[in-house]
């Protein structure tokens, strides 16, 4: 069975912001298991998502990096979705930062991986009423463009989530229920789109 690995932050994780730090929202209704639902007979998902988790530094990254990637086959999936807190961690969101970091993580990927399907998302869009956010708002537009121009660069498949109008919870950066559902929906539409092209 083909595996489908998803690496990424507190919304792959499934992190409930209406709770306690590290709350989660129930497992079955986070988009990770509504996958797994929907594709068990194809696939197996490998859940690797992480509350604050920001793309690698490699003197820090690539040996974890190699050990969960050990399990990936020919014909396998690794979806990246990360950068969201590599511009909002920070007092002055900077994207040629978050650039560069995705940039060395698919020129590693792409040489440890010679034979799988590597997807990056570009994060949803931070969104929040409070004008003191607006700059975090255009930063997440500006990197998935810079994202989507790597992958093109790379012959990357990419996709952007941004543009997927996925619900977002109060604080305007993490999936609301509704969310998980809508974008596990999206994922399963632009897999199949995929998959026949």
């Amino acid at each position: 069975m083909k595996k489908i690995l998803l690496y990424g932050d507190s919304n792959t994780y499934g992190y409930d912001p209406r709770g306690m730090l590290g709350m989660r929202y129930p497992k079955e209704n986070i988009w990770p298991s509504i996958l797994r639902r929907c594709l068990e007979d194809e696939y197996e998902i490998i859940e690797e998502g992480q509350n604050g988790r920001t793309l690698p530094r490699f003197e820090r990254g690539s040996a974890y990096l190699l050990h969960m990637i050990h399990a990936l086959e020919a014909g396998d999936y690794f979806v990246i979705m990360l950068g969201t807190n590599d511009i909002l961690l920070t007092s002055h969101p900077q994207v040629e930062e978050a650039k560069k970091r995705m940039d060395a993580l698919l020129t590693w990927v792409q040489s440890e991986l010679k034979e799988v399907h590597t997807i990056v998302i570009g994060p949803v869009w931070i969104t929040n009423a409070n004008p003191e956010l607006a700059i975090y708002h255009a930063a997440s537009k500006e990197m998935n463009c810079e994202f989507q121009s790597i992958c093109k660069k790379r012959g990357v498949t990419f996709w952007n989530a941004g543009k997927w109008n996925i619900p977002l919870a109060y604080d305007g950066v993490h999936f609301s229920e509704e969310g998980h559902e809508i974008f596990a929906k999206k994922f399963l539409k632009e897999l199949e789109k995929m998959k026949t092209n």
